[in-house]
């Protein structure tokens, strides 16, 4: 693959003093993947306008000759005139320059990904509709392992404690004393653990990985319908970004809302927590228009109980309300058989669960991060093109127990051989290594199927008998196989639809 890196990452690679830049260690880690296996970092030349601008001329030297050792994109791509009456036109030798002429070179596909820590430039590449090519370096970093399979670490496990069983002096802790200020959030901090509020937890190495504090809220707030659940705090530790902890907390998170049947859920935030609030937009929240808190916080909120509206699509349906939240009417169903070592690693939180955990751990288990997530693909060789966007997928484990434990919801797909196109397409959801992709292309064309998780059925599973009493099926699935229509309304009865 070919990353074009931004000029923040060429700094935090190359030192200047033994003061390392901010970024340095996971810079040069990407660095080390990406060369360990052979990819190709390319540089853009507009980047050069960043270093003009540094006024000490011998640092501005310094920089200019560390930035030939990478090899710049041949021939990039101009700024076309939809990108400028998407984004503006910018001032020439502007820094909004830069940051167009790179997402250029993405949009103009003279690169599959892009790598920067500006989070201007991730925003623009949202507007730009390539946000899933324009990557965080933990975001790359946990590509490149999961596509290379290096010491794959089991996922973790979600626990749920009370706020008093956080360490308060914990280091996840210091971005929000230095945003609230100190005593502030200590003060709240010791209020919520009094109160018995619930949290979760992801452990780290001797610390926490990532936490939220959730509130009970019987009537509502800021005119939202009562009761909801309030995300008090919802934070990944630094060390262990690119994981897809968040997603791991929010399965969690919609999980409680659901079973305990809140109205919504909303969750405050400071306007700088861009990634934050990306994440949010991407499972659903919507910002309330107008409305801050006293400190100056967004409101995000997020409906939980579904209400029929035509005028979206199943798969915006599905993003607004869930999970879980399907449309059956309306739309074709489709059973995905899946080899059980497959499943396992797509749905490590389909395994038996500990008793004093929400998701396993499933130990020994060769599973990526991308296994935490609720966005996901699947590869195979499967003959069938018929699958669209917000069509309910029930993913059938076959062999072993036959029945299906997991139900999604398809936001795209793409057919392919070149396996640089697939990883293109998949990279930061994968749970297949780049040898696997390889195996799979030089069979036949590849269909990936790229989805978000609805819901897990660890109590209830619909073995092949009941798929085959109630219609949906004739017989067992060699491959995906579009359900009877005879079955749609027992499938809805089924899974509470």
């Amino acid at each position: 693959m070919l990353f074009l890196i931004d000029s923040n990452i060429a700094i935090a690679s190359d030192p200047l003093s033994h003061k390392l830049e901010a970024g340095a260690e996971s810079a040069v880690q990407f660095m080390r993947l990406a060369t360990t296996h052979h990819h190709d970092v390319r540089t853009h030349e507009g980047s050069r306008t960043d270093f003009a601008r540094i006024g000490d001329p011998e640092r501005r030297r310094a920089r200019l000759t560390l930035f030939e050792r990478y090899t710049p994109l041949v021939s990039p791509p101009a700024i076309s005139a939809q990108q400028e009456s998407l984004l503006g036109r910018p001032a020439p030798a502007s820094n909004d320059e830069v940051d167009q002429m790179l997402l250029a070179a993405v949009v103009g596909d003279a690169a599959e990904y892009l790598i920067t820590q500006d989070d201007g430039l991730h925003r623009k590449a949202r507007r730009m509709g390539v946000a899933d090519r324009v990557l965080t370096l933990s975001d790359a970093i946990a590509m490149l392992r999961a596509l290379h399979a290096d010491l794959p670490n089991p996922p973790p496990a979600v626990r749920r404690v009370k706020t008093h069983e956080l360490n308060l002096g914990d280091p996840i802790f210091d971005g929000l004393k230095e945003d609230y200020g100190h005593s502030v959030f200590t003060e709240w901090f010791r209020r919520a653990a009094r109160g018995q509020r619930d949290a979760l937890v992801i452990d780290g190495d001797g610390e926490h990985a990532a936490v939220s504090i959730l509130k009970r809220e019987p009537t509502g707030e800021h005119g939202l319908p009562g009761p909801q659940l309030k995300v008090c705090t919802f934070k990944v530790a630094d060390g262990y970004s690119g994981q897809k902890y968040g997603e791991l907390l929010l399965k969690a998170i919609f999980e409680q809302a659901h079973a305990e049947q809140y109205a919504g859920l909303f969750v405050t935030v400071l306007e700088k927590q861009e990634a934050l609030i990306a994440l949010l937009e991407d499972f659903g929240f919507r910002a309330i228009p107008d409305v801050r808190t006293a400190v100056g916080e967004l409101i995000f909120e997020k409906p939980h109980r579904p209400v029929e509206d035509p005028s979206i699509s199943a798969l915006e349906y599905h993003v607004r309300y869930g999970p879980p939240a399907l449309r059956l009417t309306g739309q074709n169903s489709f059973v995905i058989p899946i080899e059980p070592r497959w499943h396992r690693v797509l749905f490590p939180d389909a395994e038996p669960v500990e008793e004093d955990t929400l998701f396993p751990a499933t130990l020994g288990l060769a599973t990526q991060p991308f296994g935490n997530a609720l966005r996901k693909a699947y590869l195979c060789n499967a003959p069938s093109r018929l699958l669209q966007p917000g069509d309910p997928l029930l993913f059938y484990r076959s062999s072993d127990e036959k029945a299906v434990h997991v139900v999604g919801v398809c936001e795209d797909t793409l057919v392919s051989r070149d396996p640089a196109q697939i990883v293109a397409a998949v990279g930061r959801r994968t749970v297949y290594s780049l040898q696997e992709i390889d195996d799979l292309a030089s069979r036949n064309e590849v269909l990936v199927v790229m989805f978000r998780q609805d819901r897990i059925l660890r109590m209830d599973p619909i073995p092949l008998s009941e798929l085959m009493g109630g219609r949906v099926l004739n017989s067992w699935p060699q491959s995906i196989t579009q359900t009877r229509r005879e079955g749609t309304a027992w499938l809805a009865q089924r899974l509470g639809v």
